[in-house]
């Protein structure tokens, strides 16, 4: 037998190896761009800090049938272009029916690498259209003094009341005022939400017009966990890219002063009631490290058995039920002799829900109007049972909604800076200069929220955020809404030494 010379091998990888690592960058690569395309059709304004922050904490309470929905609409159109683009260049024989000549092999590579292009080019631009990852990439090497320069500490300028008031506090899943008629101040034909519409305008609702209106979403805040974070700490909520995941250290934030310390401080229990897992986002660890919140959440419901060990509905259980369950609760923290903060978040209106609750009217074609209707119906009914109790005399009710809707069917035509976030203050102990033609963020509702309960705040600021029961502006009014977003979107030394890592020179 004669031994073959090592030379005659290939020396490069056989053909087929070839094809299939292309196969497989290949389906990477639509696996990306299909995400894409389903998470720009399926949230409105999508942002890349928003993003990056849910990367790096903890995602357990996430809906299921949204991972579905996502896996799905990803992977079965990746898989059937990936088969087309692996039958355009799975190597063949010469020889063989499927090829008729050298042209037909060069057709077929210049073809193929003509669609990887364009796939290419197609993912870079929807990404930096939808996420502007140039801006956000250019922040991250941005370092400003704006905030430094502008925070106010709460312990150099708060004073507690002499007599502590009660605080409901509600957030409400997407709820803007835009879902009003145009004549109260939104942009339907039909009132969604003519409940809330009463309630704001028998009482206290700061506008960004002359009807009823609200505040603008921001950066580090259009997002549930943002939204509460800045409403609670007159911060708006960034992880810089340097920084570890919070999931893998001990401590949210500890060098932050939020609503709930200040209470607890005071006196105050503090308690939160969401029908998810509030795992989900961090908000757990927000709540129990600053606050000492007592929380009552899915995981509670189901170990109390209040609901099936396996019940998920579609991000936990329905808003009917939390209500039902808020009043119980309400009604236990009022017997006792310590004052109380009541935080709660609805969830029914995140996304539409093709179940709906047994509250849940037929109105409209549409399942979400329904459910944002439906919503409307159970704050309206819970705030009156609220004003039939004992305790209400000596309660603050704020209800406020934690974002604009991530609804893209909704407002595919309407600019951001035509639409606001709902608020109304119930039974406040504060009397506002003016509530009409404001600009205002999210990071504004902390410092209103302690005047709203009695506390007076030395020159009206807190945070980054100013009291609207006060005449001084806002630092969008002083700013402009477009240049504080930008400045919110800057790193910061101060923000990031203080309030991330704690640093000692701060305390």
């Amino acid at each position: 037998m004669t031994e073959q010379n090592d030379d005659s091998f290939p020396k490069k990888p056989p053909l087929k190896r070839h094809a299939f690592l292309k196969i497989f960058l290949f389906f990477a690569l639509t696996c990306a761009l299909f995400l894409t395309i389903w998470a720009i059709t399926t949230y409105d304004s999508l942002n890349l800090s928003e993003i990056i922050y849910h990367l790096r904490v903890p995602v357990t309470g996430t809906s299921s049938g949204l991972v579905v929905d996502g896996a799905v609409s990803t992977l079965i159109p990746a898989v059937l272009a990936t088969a087309l683009f692996g039958i355009l260049i799975w190597p063949v024989k010469e020889d063989s029916r499927f090829a008729v000549g050298i042209r037909s092999k060069k057709w077929r590579t210049h073809l193929s690498k003509g669609i990887v292009i364009v796939l290419v080019l197609l993912e870079i631009f929807l990404v930096q259209y939808n996420l502007d990852v140039y801006g956000y990439v250019k922040a991250q090497f941005t370092y400003s003094g704006f905030i430094e320069d502008n925070y106010v500490d709460a312990e150099e300028v708060l004073q507690a009341p002499s007599r502590k008031r009660n605080l409901v506090f509600i957030y409400l899943e997407s709820m803007e005022t835009t879902f009003m008629d145009k004549d109260s101040g939104g942009s339907m034909d039909q009132n969604l939400l003519t409940g809330l519409t009463e309630l704001a305008a028998e009482n206290i609702n700061f506008s960004h017009h002359d009807k009823i209106g609200g505040f603008r979403n921001s950066s580090g805040t259009s997002w549930t966990a943002g939204a509460i974070f800045g409403s609670s700490t007159g911060l708006p909520l960034k992880l810089p890219i340097s920084v570890n995941g919070i999931s893998k250290i001990e401590d949210f934030f500890p060098g932050v002063t939020s609503l709930g310390d200040i209470l607890h401080s005071d006196g105050y229990t503090n308690m939160l009631m969401i029908g998810s897992d509030s795992t989900f986002a961090g908000k757990r660890m927000f709540f129990d490290q600053h606050g000492n919140y007592l929380i009552k959440d899915l995981c509670w419901a189901q170990k109390a058995g209040l609901v099936t060990q396996d019940y998920e509905g579609e991000w936990g259980f329905e808003d009917y039920k939390l209500f039902d369950l808020a009043k119980e609760e309400l009604t236990h923290l009022a017997s006792k002799e310590k004052p109380f903060a009541f935080t709660m978040l609805t969830l029914d209106t995140h996304f539409e829900n093709d179940e709906v609750c047994p509250y849940c009217p037929d109105t409209y074609d549409n399942n979400y109007f329904n459910n944002l209707s439906c919503s409307d119906s159970l704050v309206t009914n819970f705030v009156l049972w609220l004003q039939e109790q004992d305790f209400y005399e000596n309660t603050t009710v704020i209800i406020v909604g934690d974002h604009l809707t991530m609804n893209a069917d909704c407002f595919e035509d309407l600019p951001d800076e035509e639409r606001a976030i709902y608020n109304c203050f119930l039974n406040a102990a504060a009397v506002p200069s003016n509530t009409k033609n404001r600009e205002f963020m999210a990071t504004d509702i902390f410092p209103t929220t302690l005047a709203a309960l009695g506390y007076k705040i030395e020159g009206d600021r807190l945070g980054l955020g100013t009291n609207l029961f006060s005449d001084k502006k806002t630092l969008a009014e002083e700013y402009g809404v477009e240049e504080l977003d930008e400045r919110f979107l800057d790193r910061s030394h101060f923000y990031e030494d203080k309030f991330i890592f704690n640093d000692k020179r701060y305390r």
